[in-house]
């Protein structure tokens, strides 16, 4: 679970330390008060697409820090395992900083990794249901997601092999369908790729050694600034008569003498001698510091030439580093090729058909398990909407063969249809669902799926939009049920689900004539009631709507400590 989130410089926060707690957290506050920035800054440290705009105005760059307890979360030890990781602790830190000048910055336990590695852990740990992202319902090409989501067990496994499968076949074609070139094209061909097969090489360069660099070479050009502050501190501590270790030394000898006189005396002399024992560590660092830094000039110069060298090899290569590996990569398998002539050809033409039968009995293995599992999610959904005012309602799953040539997610077009009147049949939900339908559905599928998955936190951004009334209350109640198997954080404007919550938030803005900046802090038990009130569009400080919130906050005690019936 999220355990902790710290923000720094995004969008209008300044500084935020939060603490998260199990259970159902939810965040609420005026429009404008800061409560989707947190979300955007959660997606941030997820690995999500980074938009400069989110750092804060006169600020050089946003960090996010993200803490996870991870003692239970086997998916994700496995994950760290494979990634040479893991280091056995109960606790996981996902931290990404983004600037002004485009750098991008990503630490997993303070190891500097890829975004794509960022990104791989942090979907094992949080799902976020976006305000939009109800949308992609009407898309009917999101729907074979969740489809395969909900069976995830079983369709996982075959969906990696299949992907697998799938890029070698379509790799292998273009081979065989490009046919052989002229020995001259060849020729040619095979001078480019050792050609820049070996420029790649002979720059030896690793994956994250640019952001490595990057970080030598700052300490190095702001180096007389840094040295200047070793030799000044040290000075301040170390001057015979003036020294701040020498005149604590005296407090420390002058306090001891009288220690006897008064018990009060004692105390303040073992402070003393504390504080001077941490000054003399400090002392002590400060000298190995100040006797170990060595400003080389040359050293300077080198990571500029080795940073211009990863610049060249990016403008020709690819993006990053990780890109120009994977180009080199392509470039050697491509000369194999090249080198093997026709033996490669019958080569390829064998394993292309080798594997064009293993991607058909994948693909026929993969649709008879969505299809079982297709009637599974039928009726689950529609006892969902029947929970939530759609009573009645048909739900059918279509399904179709694709006519896409080695598609990675197999054979099957899959399109979710709904009919919400009695006696019209099943159509496109861009056809027959309103707003506050598709955000039922979209919830309704939510909680299906949270009771077969492993993502221990579920982030929902107003998916109460479009719902009111009893309907509001059965949202809240079926995020609260999510709650019991799962962390839950959501943002809402409903008082019927923040009365419901486990640990209640508030965004608050304050601005002043020249700037503004957003909090986020827990409420109290008399908070929590305030601030129910105001959502509820009455004056908070009234008895009235006071006692008619404090009435839904301990309803919703007492439902919870009720068995569940989602």
């Amino acid at each position: 679970m999220l355990q902790r989130l710290l923000i720094s410089n995004v969008a209008l926060i300044e500084e935020l330390d939060v603490e998260l707690s199990k259970g159902f957290n939810v965040l609420t506050g005026e429009t404008g008060a800061g409560k989707s920035i947190v979300i955007d800054a959660v997606n941030l440290v997820l690995g999500e697409r980074a938009n400069r705009d989110l750092i804060k105005f006169g600020a050089s760059k946003a960090c996010v820090q993200a803490v996870f307890d991870i003692e239970q979360n086997q998916n994700v030890a496995a994950k760290l395992r494979e990634m040479e990781m893991d280091s056995g602790s109960k606790e996981l830190i996902l931290a990404r900083e983004i600037s002004a000048n485009g750098r991008n910055i990503c630490r997993i336990n303070g190891t500097l990794v890829p975004l794509t590695t960022l990104k791989e852990v942090s979907d094992l740990l949080v799902d976020v249901h976006g305000q939009h992202e109800h949308q992609s319902l009407l898309i009917p090409s999101s729907h074979i997601r969740y489809l395969d989501a909900f069976a995830f067990d079983k369709t996982g496994p075959i969906k990696e092999k299949l992907s697998a499968v799938s890029k070698r076949c379509k790799e292998i074609k273009t081979r065989l369908l490009s046919g052989f070139v002229s020995e001259a094209e060849r020729a040619r061909r095979i001078d480019i790729l050792n050609f820049q097969i070996s420029e790649i090489e002979q720059a030896n360069i690793a994956s994250g050694e640019d952001g490595l660099l990057m970080e030598e070479r700052t300490v190095l050009q702001n180096a007389g600034r840094i040295m200047n502050a070793l030799e000044s501190s040290y000075s301040a501590l170390n001057a015979e008569e003036s020294g701040a270790l020498s005149a604590l030394n005296k407090a420390c000898e002058d306090i001891a003498g009288i220690s006897q006189f008064k018990a009060e005396y004692a105390d303040i002399s073992n402070k003393l001698y504390d504080l001077y024992y941490a000054l003399e560590d400090i002392n002590f660092m400060l000298r190995d510091y100040k006797a170990g830094f060595d400003f080389d000039e040359s050293r300077l110069d080198a990571i500029e030439n080795r940073l211009d060298l990863i610049a060249a090899l990016k403008r020709k290569y690819g993006s990053g580093i990780d890109e120009i590996l994977e180009y080199k990569n392509r470039c050697v398998r491509e000369l194999e090729e090249l080198n093997s002539g026709e033996q490669q050809k019958e080569f390829l033409q064998k394993e292309f058909d080798s594997l064009s039968s293993e991607y058909r009995e994948l693909s026929e293995e993969l649709s008879a398990i969505r299809r079982k599992s297709a009637l599974l999610l039928e009726k689950s959904i529609i006892e969902q909407l029947e929970d939530l005012g759609l009573s009645g309602s048909r739900f059918e799953i279509k399904f179709e063969r694709t006519d896409a040539e080695f598609s990675e997610s197999g054979i099957d077009k899959v399109e979710f249809l709904l009919s919400t009147n009695a006696g019209e049949p099943p159509k496109p939900f861009s056809r027959v669902a309103s707003g506050g339908e598709v955000s039922r559905i979209m919830l309704a599928l939510k909680t299906v799926l949270a009771l077969s998955d492993d993502i221990p936190t579920l982030i929902f951004d107003e998916i109460d939009t479009g719902v009111s009334g009893r309907i509001a209350t059965v949202v809240g109640e079926k995020m609260l049920h999510i709650s019991q198997s799962h962390q839950v954080i959501c943002v809402t404007h409903l008082p019927q689900i923040a009365a419901l919550a486990d640990s209640h938030y508030l965004a608050e803005k304050f601005s002043t004539d020249d700037s503004s900046s957003s909090v986020l802090r827990k409420l109290s038990n008399d908070e929590r009631c305030q601030e129910v009130a105001r959502i509820m569009g009455s004056d908070k400080t009234s008895d009235l709507a006071l006692k008619h919130a404090t009435e839904m906050i301990e309803n919703a005690e007492k439902k919870k400590k009720q068995p569940s019936t989602n």
